[in-house]
């Protein structure tokens, strides 16, 4: 009982010793809770929003979400953790708590708690006004308590985390600076360590991966307090998963562990470390070594994104190192005459980020080089780059406003998720290829910037799905004709169209209408509202399917799209429902004009069937019907030209002859794009196509490159560029 008594008491007196940081968290959690709600409630109030859009707003001001409750229990840990061990920085306090006649661990823990019973009762007392105010206004406090009480846990729950690991810092150091700077040091120093080996990883390995994460990144949030932090907060869900109370029971067992070592440490360290920089000399080359080397890379890496050069980043590094060095020498001992009392350590530091540096350079991990062994592979997924930006990837969904949005999902993630290749060699013949391209660059300290610049190359990601379940992408570069049998072989594979094209996928059960467009204009030509129609939409898909996957390399190359078909999906007619009933033009857009896909000249049976749904497709390739072309000279400007010098703004040809050549190469500007095996590296130029039928006219932009121009229409672009 009476060691009971002595520690609350002890807890009592602290604090007192402490009434200004009392103050400070007490403020700061009322400005954030009660008045913070009571703003909230006032705006929505006279804006006179819907009790469901209050009480979501409610919830995400009083959750885990909001972030300014968020950096206020960052900016509590540091400040109270601080305080709370603050007196361990001066001797005079020093001697007077250690000539109380009190067991050291009962101080300890007295003071150690103190600081968590503070920031707790500062954060429940507001909370609970904050339940008040919503009382006050009308709202049941049942219906954000729940929010409100797993986020009062959470944010506590890291608070004590963070909390101790300022404890550590103010422990390990004898001044109050130095352990400020030693709590930084303990949140981000693995995580910038980790986050230069990611720049090194995405620099030096020509095959890394960009879309996902690396074992880099995957691993900050696993050493860094401050990014688990950050990262729980993004992880939060309103149901909680079991990933996410592992990360919980983690962050609690992190929490205790770092708790022991300070009071082990509390109990070791001695009363003459009270104004030293460090409290334990051991600590000092473990903390200083690590540090140097972090510098020292860096600085390797900041002149090798400046010049690219060997040299520069070995003065990077060397600079880096007796920066470094030099500033924790002054910071240990206060005394600039200590600036290489340790040369040795920074020697050894400078060489494990030498060391570090080169062994990403010259890939002395054998990254680029790596191949699985073919028989160890169960499948596999790649990516073309720049061939599928035309194609949509992502999905609708509705925000609690009942509003539809499209989240978008990057071309790599969604195809290489989807594809599972069974005939694995030709993409394993280009792996090979690009493989010994890397090694030769290697071998030649080239740098992969350095090359390829005015090279017919393309990049492509893949994807290996091991027979143990493992994934490993890599991403690699390939000069050449992009039209090489293996390609044809993969572009030809019903399971690299069905991961590549969504289209192939949709079902008639998840499919409204029929939107058909052919330059700017579109025209619904299945609807399938009330069942109208329904048959026709679905045979139309089903048949657009079929023509898509039998969609050869050969045919490609020699046609290009000459329209485009929409299969809008349940949701995107909801989108489009809600957007007449409002007739807001512009509302869910982003959401409606998504999913288009190319309709080629071969692609016979959904041509016929558009015909039966009054489409006059053949007209589309009727070149008779086209009078004139129209090129606009605003488009050569970079040549230095002026337009309105000229006396015509557009050059204008009439000839039928040349009109037929030009067409005959000619492709719809906006499907221009949906071609894979079209060659766009090539100078292209743009015209307007007029066409007059049954005495209606109408133009369509088209784009051709250069070289497929007749020679005089050459010549008169010739002049135009050089502004003759």
């Amino acid at each position: 009982m009476t060691s009971k008594n002595l520690f609350f008491n002890l807890l009592k007196e602290d604090g007192k010793q402490r009434l200004w940081s009392m103050a400070v968290a007490f403020l700061l959690f009322f400005f954030a809770l009660p008045v913070g709600t009571a703003l909230r409630l006032d705006e929505n109030i006279k804006q006179e929003m819907s009790h469901p859009y209050v009480i979501s707003e409610l919830q995400r001001w009083l959750g885990v979400q909001n972030e300014f409750l968020a950096a206020l229990v960052i900016f509590l840990s540091m400040i109270l953790g601080v305080t709370s061990f603050s007196y361990l920085h001066s001797r005079q306090k020093v001697d007077f708590y250690h000539g109380i006649p009190v067991n050291r661990k009962h101080l300890f823990w007295a003071n150690y708690i103190n600081g968590i019973l503070i920031a707790a009762a500062a954060y429940g007392i507001n909370l609970l006004l904050a339940l008040g105010v919503t009382v006050a206004n009308g709202i049941s406090p049942a219906e954000i308590a729940g929010v409100s009480l797993g986020a009062y846990l959470f944010f506590l729950i890291h608070y004590c985390m963070m909390y101790t690991v300022t404890v550590l810092a103010m422990i390990l150091t004898g001044n109050v600076l130095i352990g400020i700077l030693g709590t930084l040091v303990f949140h981000f120093y693995s995580a910038c360590l980790l986050f230069a080996l990611d720049l090194s990883y995405n620099e030096f390995f020509y095959t890394s991966y960009k879309e996902g994460k690396t074992v880099f990144n995957g691993l900050m949030d696993k050493v860094s307090p401050f990014v688990l932090f950050v990262t729980n907060i993004e992880k939060m869900e309103p149901e909680l998963t079991g990933e996410f109370l592992v990360r919980i029971a983690a962050v609690i067992a992190g929490t205790v562990i770092a708790a022991l070592l300070c009071f082990w440490l509390y109990k070791k360290r001695g009363s003459e470390s009270a104004g030293k920089a460090m409290a334990f000399k051991i600590s000092m080359p473990i903390i200083r070594i690590p540090i140097v080397v972090l510098v020292s890379l860096y600085g390797s890496l900041f002149f090798w994104f400046i010049h690219s050069s060997l040299g520069w980043a070995a003065f990077g590094l060397i600079c880096g190192a007796l920066l470094a060095h030099c500033s924790i020498e002054i910071i240990y001992h206060f005394d600039f005459r200590k600036l290489f009392s340790h040369w040795k350590q920074m020697i050894v530091s400078a060489v494990l980020a030498g060391v570090l540096f080169c062994s990403f350079h010259y890939d002395w991990f054998g990254f680029d080089s790596y191949i699985p062994e073919e028989n160890s592979i169960k499948s596999m997924g790649i990516s073309f780059d720049n061939t599928t930006n035309w194609i949509d990837y992502g999905d609708i969904w509705q925000d609690e406003q009942g509003d539809y949005n499209w989240r978008n999902v990057s071309s790599d993630k969604y195809i290489l998720s989807r594809m599972e290749l069974k005939d694995t060699k030709p993409v394993l013949a280009l792996v090979r290829e690009a493989v010994e391209r890397n090694q030769s660059l290697h071998r030649s300290g080239l740098s992969e910037k350095s090359t390829g610049d005015n090279e017919n190359t393309y990049r492509f990601s893949v994807r290996y799905t091991m027979k143990s379940g493992k994934h490993i992408y890599r991403s690699y570069k390939l000069a050449g004709d992009k039209v090489r049998p293996e390609i044809v072989r993969i572009y030809e594979n019903p399971e690299f169209l069905n991961a590549v094209y969504p289209v192939l996928t949709q079902t008639p059960e998840d499919t409204a209408w029929v939107r058909v467009g052919r330059g700017a204009q579109k025209k619904v030509v299945s609807l399938d509202r009330n069942g109208t129609d329904k048959a026709m939409t679905e045979k139309l898909l089903m048949v657009y399917q079929e023509d898509l996957r039998n969609l050869k390399v050969e045919t490609m190359q020699k046609e290009n799209p000459i329209g485009s078909i929409q299969f809008v999906t349940e949701k995107q007619a909801d989108a489009e429902t809600k957007r007449m009933e409002s007739q807001n033009y512009w509302q869910y857009s982003d959401v409606t004009e998504r999913g288009y896909y190319p309709i080629y000249s071969s692609f016979k049976n959904t041509l016929e069937l558009l015909k039966e749904c009054q489409v006059d497709v053949d007209s589309w390739n009727n070149l008779e019907q086209i009078k004139e072309i129209n090129f606009d000279m605003t488009q050569f400007e970079q040549f230095n030209y002026a337009y309105e010098k000229q006396k015509m703004q557009y050059l204008t040809i009439s000839d039928p002859e040349l009109l037929m050549q030009i067409m005959e190469n000619a492709s719809v500007e906006e499907y221009s794009n949906m071609n894979p095996f079209v060659n766009n590296r090539v100078e292209r130029i743009s015209f307007s196509a007029v066409t007059e039928s049954a005495g209606s006219r109408s133009e369509i932009q088209y784009t051709i490159p250069v070289q497929e121009l007749p020679q005089s229409v050459r010549k008169d672009i010739d002049q135009i560029k050089s502004g003759v």
